[in-house]
């Protein structure tokens, strides 16, 4: 993982090679950011804090971000932005047809896929549950907000410091997790598979069924025999449920791990309201480690 002073070192290396490029002007002494998901928006707005203006363009948890429809309030928004991110991997595609819409000359754009090296075909797009990639996210815009605002850097900084020793009690948890390293995990969609990973858990159901979950297309009924078979048998210790994109298929599945008595851990793609990103991903990561414990 990471580490905060690693952070903050590539922080200074983003912020000294970013020159060349055309830079946006700030409006009223502050950057203007759009970011299409708000996770990454509230990562960047706890690191800009009010240097920054930050506008997040998928915000409600109780919504399937895979629907997601534009409209001529979110195209303005994305036109007029001084900061755009993206998430990249596919999963906020829409994001590029607004993008060559208008408003390139003056804007800059990071990509949090490619900006922490993650690519190819079939690749989880969900970066925010990877402990990794977070932290190395949150220090790559902490030095675009430095490159953008110059005079701002020490408060850009601190920003990013106070984030990453907020962001340390979701590390901690994630370590605790390891203590049940090899144990078997299902989910409905890929969405915590980088929580799955960093814990050493073990996905105890086919791949394959949870892709097509996340696609939106019918498992085999091989894949799905196997993960009702999982469940029965208790060859898994919690179902990881993405409470965000149900279906009647993610319904049975949710009665399926009632009945076998499998805790079923619920998670969503969205921040909610009301809280930061890091205090939602511990939450979360603290009733996986219940439900195991």
């Amino acid at each position: 993982m990471l580490s905060r002073c690693a952070a903050i070192l590539v922080l200074l290396t983003v912020a000294a090679c970013g020159g060349a490029s055309a830079k946006p002007a700030l409006r009223d002494g502050v950057v203007h950011v759009v970011a299409v998901e708000n996770t990454w928006g509230d990562i960047t707005a706890q690191i800009g804090g009010s240097h920054v203006e930050v506008t997040a363009i998928l915000t409600d948890p109780a919504t399937d971000p895979h629907t997601f429809e534009t409209d001529p309030k979110t195209a303005a928004a994305v036109s007029n932005a001084g900061f755009v991110i993206t998430n990249g991997l596919g999963y906020d595609a829409f994001a590029d047809k607004l993008l060559s819409a208008g408003g390139g000359n003056r804007r800059s754009v990071l990509t949090v896929a490619d900006a922490v090296g993650v690519r190819g075909d079939g690749v989880n797009p969900h970066l925010w549950y990877s402990p990794t990639y977070v932290q190395k996210a949150a220090a790559v815009i902490a030095g675009e907000l430095t490159r953008l605002d110059p005079t701002d850097a020490p408060a850009f900084a601190a920003g990013l410091k106070a984030f990453l020793a907020g962001y340390q009690s979701y590390v901690d948890v994630v370590d605790q997790l390891k203590a049940h390293a090899g144990d078997k995990v299902a989910y409905t969609e890929p969405v915590p598979g980088y929580l799955v990973d960093a814990a050493g858990l073990v996905l105890g159901t086919p791949a394959s069924f949870s892709r097509a979950v996340e696609d939106g297309t019918d498992p085999s009924p091989a894949d799905f025999d196997a993960f009702q078979t999982a469940l029965r048998t208790g060859a898994v210790k919690a179902v990881l449920y993405n409470s965000q994109v149900t279906s009647p298929l993610t319904d049975q599945v949710k009665q399926l791990a009632e009945q076998s008595h499998t805790p079923l851990v619920e998670m969503t793609e969205t921040l909610p309201s009301g809280t930061t990103f890091q205090a939602w991903q511990t939450a979360q990561a603290k009733a996986l480690l219940a439900a195991l414990s």
